[in-house]
């Protein structure tokens, strides 16, 4: 249900440094390491990755020590899915300047993607150091924290990274999603008490998102793990006020009144989510389900 990874891959704009180059630098053609260089983020621009790796690959024949050359030739790679000539080329920017906070980011980004989540940590470590107001490197590294299971590790991760841009909804969101986490690991009364902790967060979110519809769904899903079914119905009334055809909360809405003993209100959500869902592939069984339930009441 939840979606405890967001990716923080560098786009073009984040990977752009303004540069000044010396002229003398010149290719086989005579361009320039300059001339390359905007050519390449030109043609990445226009998804035109091919011809933009070979842009990039120039930039840095004409002028090897460039790190920012080497950091977009990283960034066309991982567009391409090309891991480990990603990791490669962000490596050689790092060579180049050890202390290039955003390159050690989206090397960590890289490692993930190859299964390397120990030297993905380091280098999120590393991230951070160099740039200690990176909320993108403090979510990573605790993202990567909560799948290696180091639970208390990774909220105090999502702690710090909330602490570096309070107004971020995202920050909280996650952090709630990583307390929830933790929560299906203990027995109660601790269970319960991180529940709680959840919502509050969820809330947090919503107070800097009012938007957040998200949130304010999954505030509905912990309080059906604590049998508030009130408080659940409204969570996702409240939902549906943001985004009425958000399924999900249609779907759990049904059975929850269902289960209050709402027959009324219970059909209309499910004929609801039915006619909302139906031509959605990927929620088939659940209108099925749903259609079951309709028949019953």
């Amino acid at each position: 249900m939840y979606a405890l990874r967001p990716s923080w891959i560098g786009s073009t704009a984040a990977a752009v440094s303004m540069l000044i180059l010396a002229q003398s630098a010149t290719a086989a053609d005579s361009r320039s390491a300059e001339d390359w260089f905007r050519e390449g983020v030109d043609r990445m621009g226009s998804n035109k990755l091919e011809e933009a790796t070979t842009a990039f690959q120039s930039c840095v024949q004409a002028k090897p020590d460039l790190k920012e050359c080497w950091y977009n030739l990283g960034v066309v790679f991982g567009k391409r899915r090309d891991f480990a000539n990603e990791a490669k080329a962000y490596e050689k920017a790092i060579e180049l300047d050890p202390k290039y906070a955003r390159a050690h980011f989206n090397l960590g980004v890289t490692y993930e993607d190859l299964g390397r989540g120990g030297e993905a940590l380091a280098h999120y470590d590393k991230s951070i150091a160099f740039d200690p107001n990176s909320q993108d490197a403090h979510l990573n590294r605790a993202m990567l924290l909560l799948r290696l299971e180091r639970y208390d590790d990774a909220i105090a991760g999502f702690e710090r990274a909330v602490a570096v841009q309070p107004e971020n909804a995202e920050g909280y969101y996650d952090m709630a999603e990583a307390v929830l986490v933790l929560a299906g690991k203990k027995q109660e009364p601790q269970r319960t008490a991180l529940y709680r902790r959840a919502i509050s967060h969820f809330q947090q979110a919503l107070e800097r998102d009012p938007k957040h519809y998200r949130a304010q769904y999954n505030i509905g899903v912990v309080h059906h793990k604590l049998q508030e079914l009130d408080l659940e119905v409204s969570a996702y009334v409240k939902t549906l006020a943001l985004k009425p055809t958000y399924t999900p909360a249609l779907y759990n809405l049904a059975f929850t009144l269902r289960d209050k003993g709402d027959n009324v209100g219970a059909k209309a959500a499910f004929e609801k989510y039915i006619v909302t869902a139906a031509k959605s592939k990927s929620e088939e069984k659940f209108v099925e389900v749903a259609k079951r339930e309709l028949s019953k009441l």
